[in-house]
């Protein structure tokens, strides 16, 4: 899939069917700026662009990294970039997306000199007609940043970068770069290869900076677990407990029966999660997740990959949910280790959540019951299965908001 293959959906139910065909609309982005500007009746003086896929590198890495950019990274990705310090520190590090008004200072070395070069982050408002609009349905935006910048004290330019998912598994990012109005063509071409060559040098270490100071550092402390003991049955209760600010109870209920395929299960966890397919869909996609409805998916728990079946159950039938369902919202569902499904006893899992006393989030308790036999395969399975709960459902404010209000409420 290349950007120029990309065309805007045609109506809300297509929308409403996979990512891939939002994404189709967003990277309606990717056709050149006069064009986009012309149907908006503001045509942009385009400068430079230049278009390229970063591989193995998922886009939410880019998202963390417009806030959190400092020397370690910045000059490891490309030589020319000889020192960076922020003049005005993001509002908000340590989410996904950028922070208008943040501005740093660099020294960077690009078409043949070294240049002093000053970027300031835009108000998302100031490119609204040149980006997908769904950017603007959650707290930052999620495929673009908005920059002004300035090459050696020179009148600024206005630079926007674009990025999405693509490439098989949707591990790939492509990039879109464009600089506007610019009083030197060349000079602003040269720093649109620059800025590219510094994206594309961040490959082989972003992924691990991301894992390491954001998903490590940051969402695994947003909520605990507890392991039980192994009981008679040889079975083992996993408790996680966390607060997820930034998304409505209503937004979790209806995400169960919208998760839909990779490209979204990705989204929910860019680095554990590898597929997802329905093998028994959904009998109407709504805000509670069916009885019978299977999912298969393969995800990382720790180091190890695992193939699993999870199929919505009855809470009013035999094997009865292993804890009460105390909150009105709750998703309860029998798992299985794909290869042995039908051989041993299914585990159960079961998901509830209400919303938070601040009215900014909400409260989700997940109980898992897993055999203890797991620890044959990973002698730390419960602790890497706590872990791993944490850092997908502490994902959800970034790109679950958004999907909601789009497909659901039609905003």
């Amino acid at each position: 899939m290349t950007p120029s293959t990309l065309h805007p959906p045609r109506s809300r139910r297509l929308l409403k069917l996979t990512l891939g065909t939002v994404a189709a609309g967003l990277f309606a982005l990717f056709q050149p700026a006069y064009l986009i500007a012309g149907a908006q009746g503001s045509v942009q003086a385009q400068t430079a662009r230049t278009t390229f896929t970063v591989k193995d590198v998922r886009p939410e890495a880019y998202s963390w990294y417009w806030d959190n950019l400092d020397k370690g990274l910045f000059t490891g990705a490309n030589a020319g970039n000889r020192s960076i310090q922020w003049v005005e520190a993001p509002a908000t590090p340590q989410h996904l997306g950028y922070s208008a008004g943040a501005r740093y200072q660099s020294v960077e070395i690009f078409g043949g000199s070294t240049h002093a070069v000053e970027v300031t982050y835009l108000d998302p408002q100031s490119v609204r007609d040149r980006v997908a609009s769904d950017n603007f349905l959650g707290a930052k935006p999620y495929s673009f940043v908005a920059q002004r910048v300035s090459i050696d004290g020179r009148a600024p330019f206005t630079l926007l970068i674009q990025y999405l998912p693509t490439g098989k598994g949707y591990g790939d990012t492509a990039f879109s770069i464009e600089a506007t109005q610019a009083a030197d063509a060349a000079l602003a071409q040269a720093y649109v290869e620059q800025a590219a060559k510094t994206l594309r040098g961040l490959g082989p270490t972003l992924t691990t900076a991301l894992n390491d100071r954001y998903f490590n550092a940051v969402l695994k402390k947003r909520g605990s677990y507890a392991i039980g003991p192994v009981d008679k049955n040889l079975n083992v209760t996993l408790t996680i407990v966390q607060e997820i600010k930034g998304i409505t109870p209503q937004m979790l209920s209806w995400w169960w029966d919208h998760i839909g395929n990779t490209e979204r299960y990705r989204l929910w966890q860019p680095i554990d999660h590898v597929s997802f397919e329905w093998t028994v869909p959904p009998f109407e996609p709504d805000m509670h997740y069916d009885v019978g409805a299977k999912q298969r998916v393969k995800e990382y728990v720790g180091k190890s990959a695992y193939w699993l079946d999870i199929t919505g159950a009855d809470p009013n039938a035999k094997p009865y949910p292993p804890v009460p369902l105390k909150d009105a919202d709750y998703f309860y569902a029998r798992t299985d280790l794909t290869i042995l499904a039908g051989v041993l006893p299914s585990n159960s899992l079961v998901h509830q959540w209400r919303a938070n006393a601040a009215g900014d989030g909400v409260v989700l308790t997940s109980t898992f019951v897993n055999t203890s036999l797991a620890r044959i395969l990973d002698s730390s399975f419960f602790e890497n299965l706590g872990s791993h709960a944490l850092r997908e459902f502490q994902m959800l404010p970034y790109f679950l908001p958004r999907l909601y209000r789009r497909e659901q409420l039609g905003e």
